[in-house]
């Protein structure tokens, strides 16, 4: 009897316990279904705005109601805000997985997703606006992860914001996943090359601060630095020039701290030296004129040791007819030579302005930026001279140069559809 009572106890407990837990459970959904009537009912009458709210003010009540879920789903597909009416439909599916249909709509919103995000994100990208273009590409590659286009762009944007590596990490899944496309093996080629330029500057700037406080205690220093730079760049004739320096250096380790006593001991003889005509020039040894000029000769190769290279000048000019602008264009930029390019054609004159081998402004009559440049390629007569100095202008182009000509070859052909349509419609 005692445990019967006891038995009768902890049923009576666990109904107390649990049944308002379940009737707070289905109060919720019977107050989301009525929400939901109401929700039809502004719906029949046009009016969408009211129904959303009263659709989220049932979900409020019933998270799970996946009649609420796909209802407000299609209102937000149809008022264009497909970002939300595709996560609704996820959620959905997470209720309800045997939904065929709504995958098949999932498949339709994602799609006209992905299609305005890729136009919203280009857009972006042909004003030079990178940055605003990455968050619309890398919601388009999370739902479609395995098309290679999307990653494409997203390298093209890290490159052109100055992410090497990054953009290099997205080409190399863009080719896995694609590896016929040319455009994206080239332009992994083009970032290859950049991250190297961009290794081979910083070896040649650690180099150039060793060498401008030069001395015999960092000797072994200085050719590290070197033999650094001719790590990344065999045929480097600045680092081969400077090794050659210190190696002469290191042959007379002692001269010119020896050669300061020699001239030293001279200049004393001068100041004691009687002023008669007959005493006026005095005669020095043989052997210490010739340690005096090796001490002169160690003094100059050292103050040319402490000279940077970009200190130099590189002069570049001639005649457009002889060599055509692409040629110098390219030349500049493989040699990532910084400063100022001028064209001159008759009594027309413009710019391009180069930092480090890239095209960051160029100006031509009244144009600017990208808009010059063209122009200014389409030149192919006059003379060009090349200034290693370069002035402070605003930079208005980003684009590397092969973005740039490839650009370039899009605006030549649409000019030239331009100019069949004039010549097709009758006069």
């Amino acid at each position: 009897m005692k445990r019967f009572c006891k038995t009768l106890i902890l049923f009576i407990l666990l109904i107390i316990f649990y049944y308002p837990a379940a009737y707070g459970d289905a109060s919720g959904r019977i107050e989301a279904e009525k929400i939901f009537v109401e929700a039809q009912k502004s719906l029949a009458r046009g009016d969408d705005a009211t129904a959303e709210k009263q659709l989220m003010e049932s979900l409020q009540y019933d998270p799970s109601f996946t009649s609420a879920i796909w209802q407000l789903s299609q209102i937000y597909e149809k008022r264009g805000k497909l970002e939300y009416a595709r996560e609704l439909i996820l959620r959905g599916l997470q209720q309800d997985p045997s939904a065929s249909w709504a995958r098949d709509k999932l498949a339709q919103v994602e799609k006209l997703l992905t299609d305005r995000l890729k136009m919203e994100a280009r857009a972006f990208m042909d004003s030079g606006e990178y940055s605003k273009a990455l968050p619309k590409l890398s919601l388009y590659l999370g739902m479609k992860p395995h098309d290679p286009e999307p990653l494409f762009l997203l390298g093209r944007c890290h490159l052109a914001l100055g992410n090497l590596n990054t953009a290099k990490e997205y080409l190399v899944q863009a080719i896995q996943r694609d590896p016929t496309n040319r455009d994206t093996a080239a332009l992994l080629d083009e970032v290859d090359e950049r991250i190297l330029r961009s290794s081979l500057e910083a070896a040649i700037s650690a180099a150039e601060d060793i060498l401008a406080t030069y001395s015999t205690e960092n000797h072994a220093k200085a050719e590290n630095a070197l033999h650094e730079v001719l790590k990344k760049d065999p045929e480097n004739k600045w680092a081969a020039e400077k090794l050659d320096e210190l190696s002469l250096l290191s042959e007379v380790p002692e001269t010119s701290t020896e050669g300061n006593k020699v001239i030293e001991k001279g200049m004393d003889k001068i100041k004691s030296i009687d002023r008669s005509p007959a005493e006026r020039f005095p005669t020095f040894p043989k052997d210490r004129i010739i340690l005096s000029l090796v001490t002169v000769i160690i003094v100059l190769l050292a103050l040319n040791l402490r000279r940077r290279p970009h200190k130099k000048s590189y002069p570049l000019q001639g005649s457009l007819n002889l060599i055509p602008i692409l040629d110098i264009v390219s030349l500049i930029n493989s040699n990532l030579k910084t400063g100022r390019l001028v064209l001159t054609t008759g009594k027309l004159s413009g710019e391009i302005f180069f930092e480090r081998g890239e095209i960051i402004q160029a100006r031509y009559k009244s144009y600017d930026g990208k808009t010059a440049f063209h122009r200014l390629m389409e030149i192919s007569t006059g003379k060009f001279v090349f200034y290693n100095h370069l002035p402070k202008v605003k930079h208005t182009i980003s684009e590397p140069l092969s973005l740039l000509l490839l650009s370039m070859k899009s605006v030549g052909k649409e000019a030239s559809m331009r100019k069949k349509n004039r010549e097709l419609t009758p006069v």
